[in-house]
């Protein structure tokens, strides 16, 4: 039996809680978190009280009690907290990304390697059945030679208010970058279906839009102040918002206000959640693109949108002898060998597992793969290691020093 414990118990923490429960093979031992409604839901599950630890500190404190941990915690937290568990002897699921700057990431990477632990990030887009199409096709020689990839990652404006603007990436020093925070899944599906590598990036991108420039006349710095007119008439509202999203799943950053009076909160202006999305004092860019150059001549696209009224990811992939693209959660891929008929490929067919949970599948497939690493390690054909991340996590990390010096192109030098 392999027993794992979990240190932040989110939303993140809580799937990977009920992937284990499925699980007959590996036990949840303990979970760590700071918040008490979060340590309240871990006894639900069956988590004794005594191994509901209030910090991560208080966990490491115990020694090495199991095999693994999955780090589900805040961009800034992972640093501290995998040092301490690889030192421990502790193998790692580690939420991406690996940390908020290239210098702490190649800092776990040197770590595991030299204390000879496995670290596994959660770049899930590779395992959902979907993506794993592309690269079949691409591998296979289908589409020839890959010269140029575009994928689009549609944030959602609701979701983007959530995370972004109210929520725990607000803020990008104390965060990361929204590039790093939202799209190193994206960045890395990127690199992994590209059988090349990136030489140099450039990058352009702002706050266009959630700032107070756009702010509604009659809006105030809290939705509890705004003139009612315009309060009931903006998307953005938060007594519109809170009290249904927060009834139905748990969003970044707000695990202390579960079961409380939401109006009530707003009303006391106490809490993020009640700013104005264009007066919050937020600095998460809305819109980024990212071009790569790859050392085959192929180049590459990235999207970053907060404005899209669903929140998806949309990729075309263009070869030498053929194409192929899709929408993500539509799961629908449509392929074309250059004067053939096109085919349409319904991934959704292809797997028992709802691909409409978490990452088209890939939450699963991702959790299934980490277990195999840790007690087999066999090969496998999607893992992303640490070591496989940190190419991804400096390409991500150039691009934003590139927008920042006004999209200059910048060398990928490992």
């Amino acid at each position: 039996m392999t027993k794992v414990a979990i240190i932040g118990f989110g939303s993140r923490g809580r799937m990977f809680g009920n992937l284990i429960k499925e699980d007959s093979d590996v036990e949840l031992i303990a979970i760590a978190d700071t918040e008490e409604s979060c340590r309240a839901y871990g006894r639900q599950c069956g988590i004794p009280e005594n191994m509901c630890f209030d910090s991560a500190d208080s966990f490491f404190a115990q020694g090495k009690i199991c095999d693994a941990v999955f780090i589900c915690t805040q961009d800034a937290q992972h640093i501290d907290m995998a040092l301490k568990a690889m030192e421990l002897g502790y193998d790692i699921c580690l939420e991406k990304p690996a940390a908020v700057n290239i210098e702490d990431c190649i800092a776990i990477r040197d770590t595991a390697n030299k204390l000879g632990r496995k670290v596994m990030l959660t770049h899930v887009l590779r395992y959902a059945p979907f993506y794993q199409q592309i690269k079949k096709a691409i591998d296979n020689g289908i589409l020839g030679e890959v010269v140029t990839l575009n994928q689009t990652e549609n944030i959602a404006y609701w979701h983007f208010a959530l995370a972004y603007v109210r929520g725990a990436w607000r803020n990008m020093a104390n965060s990361s970058p929204t590039i790093i925070a939202k799209c190193c899944h994206d960045i890395d599906i990127i690199n992994w279906l590209i059988p090349a590598k990136c030489t140099s990036v450039s990058s352009y991108g702002n706050l266009y839009y959630f700032n107070r420039a756009h702010a509604p006349e009659g809006s105030a710095d809290h939705c509890a102040d705004c003139d009612p007119k315009v309060r009931e008439s903006c998307i953005y509202n938060a007594y519109s918002i809170y009290p249904e999203r927060m009834n139905t799943s748990v969003i970044g950053g707000t695990a202390h206000l579960k079961g409380k009076d939401i109006c009530a909160v707003l009303d006391s202006k106490t809490e993020v959640i009640g700013k104005c999305v264009f007066r919050g004092g937020n600095d998460a860019i809305d819109n980024q693109v990212v071009n790569m150059l790859f050392d085959s001549g192929a180049t590459a696209h990235l999207t970053m949108t907060a404005f899209s009224e669903r929140c998806y990811r949309y990729i075309k992939v263009h070869g030498t002898k053929g194409e192929i693209y899709g929408d993500a959660e539509d799961g629908i891929l449509y392929l074309t060998e250059y004067g053939k008929p096109q085919q349409v490929i319904d991934v959704n067919k292809m797997t028992d597992r709802n691909l409409d949970d978490g990452h088209g599948g890939g939450d699963y497939f991702l959790y299934k793969d980490f277990i195999d690493y840790i007690t087999k390690d066999s090969p496998s054909f999607t893992r992303t290691t640490i070591a496989d991340s940190i190419e991804c996590h400096l390409m991500g990390f150039k691009a934003e020093e590139s927008r920042l010096k006004g999209g200059i192109p910048l060398e990928i030098n490992l």
